[in-house]
């Protein structure tokens, strides 16, 4: 028996044969689509950790400023040193680029330490001096120094501090010392784990860094 285009059985196979291609090319272009999908949204990720990754490399970059180091008439430790900032001051005594240490005043424990700390890192006991106004945040301690630095007739003076604290410091410093004829320099400490490519990888980096940008708001509108 022959086989004809009105025969059941061929009408049968044909609809049969027809479903199951279709059938395998929706499975196909299903699998396509999920495949185009993950890879958008895997781009997607990478695209967002590449620009929120580039996003904290800029703040930190942001956050740290360095002068070039001159000759000054004395280098300045601001307050909550750890070592790290005296020893960057001490290092520039030795270079002779700062006959004088400024320390500016805290708490007499802290100051005597700084003071013995400097004394056994070289400096005079006569080139050490403590400003004369006690100090509680970063523009008392602009205050303090510009201050100080105009009662002893000093030009230039090289401020140490920690490099989260580096952009803020010196924005504040050259805004209270504008017009003094006190020049000011700034240099973050070496070797600090706060460094612009790595900080969030901490949780103080999160902290200090968050911590700056909020006192750095709070100057501008409240100068305080």
């Amino acid at each position: 028996m022959g086989w004809s285009e009105s025969n059941p059985l061929l009408c049968l196979y044909k609809k049969l044969s027809s479903n199951l291609r279709d059938n395998i090319k929706s499975k196909i272009d299903k699998r396509e689509k999920n495949k185009k999908g993950i890879l958008t949204g895997c781009l997607v990720l990478l695209s967002l950790f590449l620009i929120l990754y580039i996003g904290l490399v800029l703040l930190g970059a942001v956050l740290i400023v360095s002068d070039p180091i001159e000759p000054v008439d004395a280098v300045v430790v601001l307050s909550g040193d750890d070592g790290d900032r005296l020893a960057l001051a001490i290092e520039m005594h030795e270079r002779g680029l700062a006959p004088s240490l400024v320390i500016t005043d805290t708490t007499r424990q802290a100051n005597r330490l700084l003071i013995r700390e400097a004394e056994d890192g070289g400096f005079p006991e006569d080139e050490i001096y403590v400003t004369d106004i006690q100090v509680g945040s970063t523009v008392d301690e602009a205050q303090a120094v510009r201050a100080f630095a105009l009662d002893r007739g000093w030009d230039a003076l090289m401020i140490v501090t920690d490099p989260y604290h580096s952009f803020r410091a010196r924005f504040i410093f050259r805004r209270e010392l504008r017009g003094s004829g006190v020049e000011v320099f700034f240099r973050p400490v070496v070797g600090h784990w706060f460094r612009s490519s790595s900080w969030f990888f901490y949780p103080d980096g999160w902290k200090f860094a968050f911590l700056e940008v909020g006192k750095f708001i709070s100057y501008l509108f409240l100068e305080r």
